[in-house]
């Protein structure tokens, strides 16, 4: 019995350690400003310590204060790859859109494709987090009731997720997208905000939905884990 209770107590240490421990090792990988110096983003990693698995998040500052806090990008372990090999080259297409990485890590291109993104709702959005192949895309401070259009090029799916300015809320969604093998044309694709849901539509057949979100991160719900 006294064995038992000393495995229990031990297994309960392990535990607590996973979910306490300090977040040591902090270093940022990207530090990107805007065209017109309004925002900045930080691109962080961490390894809790004593494992080996690593965590890499997102900060957005605008006009000097904080924006977006620790925002789940990527998790990974020791044998995979640097985050900085994965995901290179980090810019912004133009004031408030922030990308990184490629469709294909190997220099091929993906799908061609058409995307509109819209706020259908009366709320500012935070983020709008979009990602399929190596590539992800941050939309910053969607205003209530705006749209915007991108060319996009894709590979196998699309996932997205965002959050209100004014609440913790998160909403995210993915589609797995096939195409015909002789298919040239751009496929139209739309991110759609209502309510409390957020929608990947196209008019063309051939999305499915799928798990959310990428496959190098957890869902928002065990987000919280790291």
């Amino acid at each position: 019995m006294k064995r038992a209770a000393i495995a229990f107590a031990s297994v309960c240490t392990v535990l607590l350690a996973i979910l306490f421990t300090p977040r040591i090792a902090t270093r940022v990988l990207f530090s990107t400003v805007s065209p017109r110096q309004r925002y900045k983003v930080e691109v962080s990693q961490y390894r809790p310590f004593p494992f080996y698995e690593r965590a890499v998040f997102l900060n957005v500052y605008r006009d000097g204060r904080t924006r977006v806090v620790h925002k789940f990008l990527y998790t990974g372990d020791f044998l995979d790859s640097d985050f900085r090999d994965l995901y290179p080259n980090p810019r912004f297409r133009s004031e408030g859109i922030y990308e990184l990485g490629n469709i294909m890590n190997n220099g091929s291109t993906g799908r061609p494709g058409n995307l509109r993104i819209a706020n259908a709702t009366q709320r500012e959005i935070s983020y709008l987090l979009i990602e399929t192949g190596w590539y992800k895309l941050v939309v910053l401070d969607l205003k209530a009731g705006a749209t915007v259009d991108l060319d996009l090029q894709y590979t196998g799916g699309l996932s997205c997720q965002a959050q209100f300015a004014d609440s913790e809320q998160r909403l995210a969604s993915a589609v797995s997208i096939e195409d015909s093998a002789d298919s040239k044309e751009n496929r139209q694709l739309s991110i759609t905000v209502r309510g409390g849901n957020v929608a990947i539509e196209s008019p063309k057949p051939g999305l499915r939905q799928s798990r959310c979100c990428a496959s190098d991160r957890p869902d928002p719900e065990h987000e919280w884990l790291y």
